[in-house]
């Protein structure tokens, strides 16, 4: 957990599905970022004869804007149409990027043929 990579500790005091619930719309990176901001090499110390408690994470991460549905929507059709986002749909669907590629070369030498033929 990246709470505990930072030197925090877990406590009963610290509801950790609550930090989950609410930190639900937020990236990855603001979670870090949170984390940072909260446990300060001050709060690390402090711990012992003061547990984390969520209202600290929450405090920091009220001061984040959420990706919003709409956004997170509009960036997964923009990534399915790069040249990664293809492939990671080929790869998800057990497609192979390689075999699409020989299919489309196949195509072509079809094509090829036929103008030769005329």
């Amino acid at each position: 957990m990246i709470i505990q990579r930072n030197k925090g500790v877990i406590t009963d005091a610290l509801s950790v599905s609550c930090l989950a619930k609410i930190s639900d719309g937020f990236t990855q990176g603001h979670v870090v970022q949170v984390v940072k901001e909260v446990l300060t090499e001050r709060r690390i110390r402090q711990q012992a004869r003061k547990p984390l408690t969520a209202v600290e994470f929450i405090t920091a991460l009220t001061s984040m804007s959420p990706v919003y549905q709409e956004e997170e929507e509009s960036f997964k059709v923009w990534y399915a149409k790069t040249p990664m986002g293809r492939k990671r749909a080929l790869a998800l669907t057990g497609g192979n990027a390689e075999n699409e590629k020989d299919k489309g070369k196949k195509k072509g030498n079809k094509r090829e043929t036929e103008k030769k033929k005329k």
